[in-house]
């Protein structure tokens, strides 16, 4: 029987470094997140496939036994992908009502006759079935190609050195307070923003690689011999000169450009991810608690502490202090701010930070949708067509989101597209946490606590924002997803995994 170690890594190179550019790529134009983007990401996409067809004939066996050993996760996202598609199928208006009342009888009120789709908005529903797609595509080329510890760590130190770009124009971008009109969209540079619209995105875009960062440092750690009290001189010399040294200050970059985004809940929850994750991995790790334990006071001492309040740490802090719980206690001391000032003859408006009320506010108001169309949503990416109906007419501003993820899938997929998200949530934890259990090889335990760490900081993130509804942020965290289910198997094939060696000669 053919198996996936008949797979040659040195035939679907050119695969490997076209998902890079991809990877790369989608955060460049606004965070892909235009339609003609979309477009671009779909290009790459078809090129990915027609390479496969091309590079893998005569191989399928191989691939298909590689594919069934992620069945599970990518069953569920072709599933994903069956009910967008089922959300924009014409059916007739009696089914309409059968499967969704609500969608039935809008239906019902603007085109009474023929046939219409369970979307409610087939057009931007088809754009998100070609965004499904895309990500779906990645997850399965990811976990095809990336069969061995070298390309994790290649694939991971790419993602490291995107993230560095984004810093580094972000910082530079930043320093000048640079406003322009890119793409009819106005950018304003008051933070660090990168080529991303909302800093929030820039923020959890630096989170997700700061996490992998982490987990690949680990990783150099781990491979690296304990050092005696003789030789500690020997080995801190050898660790400035290393490439461990090189990815140390790589990640300092990293935590000095999240907190200068000054997104709340981005370096919040990057901060609760990170120790989370550690903890568990210092549980598991009984050989290199201690490095783990040095690791994590120098990330919180060195980085986050004393460099985070260099950069403006304590201006993060002070907009979490600065957040109110509803929006009477903000206006209460908007007004004693006023008075404070008309006193002094000084009539500035004081600026206060949004409180958690009004950060919620699309969530409240949205609540009654998801019970409206329940089991199959109103249609994927529809949710800013049918929250006007729902918000109240005293209400101002414009929500093209919920500012909460997992509000929007349930109204956007319904219960039933939900649950599969939730189904590819949980599988994915249960079996990146068993390979940080069961598993001794330092690559896969690694790169499976940075998945891990970025999987929490996006599952807390999304309580708030919406970064999963932007595809450069989508796309990279099924990536990262798929990373960790590749820790499961890295390494556990024979070695003719990657090469297969050439016939005898007769």
């Amino acid at each position: 029987m053919v198996n996936s170690a008949d797979l040659r890594s040195d035939r679907d190179a050119p695969l490997f470094w076209l998902l890079i550019l991809q990877l790369v790529w989608a955060p460049v134009p606004l965070a892909s997140n235009r339609t003609w983007a979309v477009g671009i990401l779909l290009l790459l996409t078809c090129a990915l496939w027609l390479g496969a067809v091309w590079i893998f004939r005569g191989q399928w066996s191989a691939v298909w036994a590689r594919c069934l050993q992620f069945k599970l996760p990518i069953g569920i996202l072709l599933g994903i992908l069956l009910v967008i598609t089922f959300q924009t199928i014409p059916l007739p208006h009696s089914i309409l009502t059968t499967l969704s009342p609500t969608v039935g009888e809008t239906w019902h009120r603007v085109a009474p006759l023929g046939s219409a789709t369970l979307s409610l908005n087939a057009a931007h529903t088809q754009l998100q079935a070609a965004l499904c797609l895309i990500y779906a595509s990645a997850f399965l080329f990811t976990v095809l190609l990336v069969r061995s510890a070298r390309r994790m760590n290649t694939l991971a130190y790419a993602l490291i050195g995107m993230a560095l770009f984004q810093a580094l124009l972000g910082g530079y971008l930043f320093s000048v307070e640079a406003q322009y009109e890119l793409f009819t969209s106005e950018v304003l540079h008051d933070r660090m923003r990168g080529t991303f619209v909302y800093h929030n995105n820039t923020a959890a875009m630096l989170a997700m690689c700061l996490s992998v960062g982490i987990g690949l440092f680990l990783v150099q750690l781990e491979k690296s011999s304990p050092a005696t009290s003789k030789r500690w001189l020997v080995h801190g010399l050898d660790f400035l000169l290393s490439r461990k040294m090189l990815l140390r200050l790589a990640l300092v970059i990293l935590v000095i450009a999240l907190v200068m985004t000054r997104s709340r809940m981005g370096n919040a929850g990057f901060f609760i991810a990170m120790l989370l994750s550690l903890a568990l991995y210092a549980v598991y790790s009984q050989k290199t608690r201690k490095v783990v334990l040095v690791l994590l006071a120098s990330l919180i001492v060195i980085d986050i502490w004393i460099l985070g309040q260099w950069v403006g740490l304590d201006k993060v802090v002070a907009r979490l202090e600065a957040t109110q719980i509803s929006k009477a206690e903000k206006k209460e001391l908007a007004a004693q701010a006023q008075q404070q000032a008309s006193d002094e003859l000084n009539f500035v408006k004081p600026r206060l930070e949004e409180s958690v009320e009004e950060r919620a506010l699309p969530i409240a108001y949205a609540r009654p949708a998801i019970a409206d169309y329940f089991w199959f949503g109103s249609g994927a990416g529809t949710f800013y067509s049918i929250f006007p109906q729902y918000r109240p007419a005293e209400s101002r501003g414009y929500y093209d989101h919920a500012h909460n993820d997992y509000v929007e899938i349930l109204t956007d997929y319904g219960v039933i597209g939900a649950s599969l998200f939730a189904l590819l949530v949980l599988a994915s934890f249960w079996r990146i946490i068993r390979t940080i259990q069961t598993r001794s090889h330092p690559v896969a335990k690694g790169i499976a606590l940075g998945a891990l760490m970025a999987m929490l900081e996006i599952v807390l993130h999304s309580t708030v924002d919406f970064n999963l509804q932007i595809p450069a942020n989508a796309l990279l965290i099924t990536v990262i997803i798929a990373l960790g289910w590749c820790a499961s198997q890295v390494d556990k094939a024979p070695p003719s995994l990657t090469r297969v060696p050439p016939p005898a000669a007769d």
